[in-house]
C-alpha cells in the first residue's frame, strides 16, 4: 500500500510540473488552448490533496492499530513481570529480620540501599515453599522465575516486534540479556552438569553457596538488572489501562504469603 501510494505521488508531482510548466511557457493565440496546462495543473492539485488525504487516515488507521497490537502485547507481559517482581520482593521479605518502618507506595520503593544491604543475608540453603512446586532451594526458584521471565519476553518480541516501539525492543532485549538472567541461567545449567559430573573438588560449581548475595560482585549485578527492570514496568505502566498498572498490594507482607518474613536470613532457624 506504502509503495502504491508512494508511486503515485511521483506520477502526479510529475504531472503538475509538466502542466506548470507548459502553462508558464507555452504561448498560444486560443485562450483555451493557454488556459488548459493551468486547469490539468489544478485538477492534479486537487488529486494531490485527495490523495494526501487517503493517505493520512490510512497512516491513522495503521498507527492506531499499530497502538492496539502494542498494548495487547505489553498485557502479556503482565503476569511474567508481576511474578518476577515478586522474586525479587521475595529476597527481600525472606532476608530481612522484620518489616522495615518505611511505607512503601510504590513498586520502585523497595529498591533502595537498604533493599541491597538485606538480601546479602539471604541464606541459599534453605527452602522456599512454592504452592505450586511445593519446596525449592533459593537458587532453583531464582533460576526457574529468570527463566520463566527470560521466555516471556522472547515470545512477546518474536510475536510483536512489528507493534513495539524502538525504545520497548531495546529495553526488553537489554533485561532479557542482562549479566543476572545470564548467571542464573548458566547456573542452572551449571547444577545440571555438577549432578552428572563426579565432584572433582570441594569447590560448587553451581552458584549455590550460603551467602551467594553477600558477594558485592552479585549485588551490583542484581542491581544493574533491577533498573533495566523498573524501566521496563515503567514503560508497561504508562501503555495500559489504569487497572492493568503493576500496584503494591497489602498481601506482600502478609503472614500468610509466601516466604515468611525472614525466614531466609542467615543464623535464623
Amino acid at each position: 500500500m506504502q509503495g502504491t501510494l508512494k508511486s503515485t505521488y511521483v506520477v502526479l508531482f510529475a504531472l503538475l510540473f509538466f502542466f506548470l510548466t507548459i502553462g508558464f511557457f507555452f504561448n498560444s493565440s486560443k485562450q483555451w488552448l493557454q488556459e488548459l496546462p493551468l486547469d490539468l495543473a489544478a485538477e492534479i492539485m486537487g488529486i494531490l490533496l485527495v490523495v494526501f488525504s487517503i493517505d493520512l487516515v490510512l497512516d491513522a488507521e495503521k498507527e492506531k492499530e499499530r497502538q492496539r497490537r502494542e498494548i495487547v502485547a505489553f498485557q502479556q507481559l503482565r503476569r511474567p513481570l508481576e511474578r518476577h517482581f515478586l522474586l525479587l520482593f521475595s529476597l527481600f521479605k525472606a532476608a530481612v529480620a522484620g518489616k522495615p518502618e518505611k511505607i512503601y507506595q510504590d513498586v520502585t520503593d523497595f529498591f533502595d540501599d537498604y533493599y541491597y544491604e538485606q538480601i546479602a543475608f539471604l541464606d541459599f540453603s534453605k527452602k522456599v515453599s512454592m504452592l505450586k512446586f511445593g519446596e525449592m532451594t533459593w537458587s532453583s526458584y531464582i533460576s526457574w522465575e529468570c527463566w520463566q521471565l527470560h521466555e516471556s519476553l522472547n515470545r512477546t518480541v518474536e510475536k510483536y516486534a512489528l507493534f513495539l516501539e524502538p525504545e520497548a525492543i531495546t529495553l526488553i532485549e537489554e533485561l532479557n540479556n542482562s549479566p543476572f538472567i545470564w548467571l542464573t541461567l548458566q547456573s542452572a545449567r551449571m547444577y545440571q552438569l555438577e549432578k552428572a559430573l563426579p565432584q572433582q573438588n570441594n569447590e560448587s560449581l553451581f552458584l549455590d553457596q550460603i551467602d551467594a548475595l553477600a558477594h558485592q560482585e552479585i549485588r551490583n549485578i542484581i542491581r544493574e538488572h533491577i533498573i533495566l527492570f523498573l524501566g521496563l514496568i515503567a514503560v508497561y505502566n504508562q501503555k495500559v489501562s489504569q487497572g492493568d498498572r503493576l500496584q503494591l498490594t497489602s498481601e506482600l507482607w502478609s503472614e500468610a504469603s509466601t516466604p515468611p518474613l525472614g525466614s531466609g536470613r542467615l543464623g535464623v532457624q
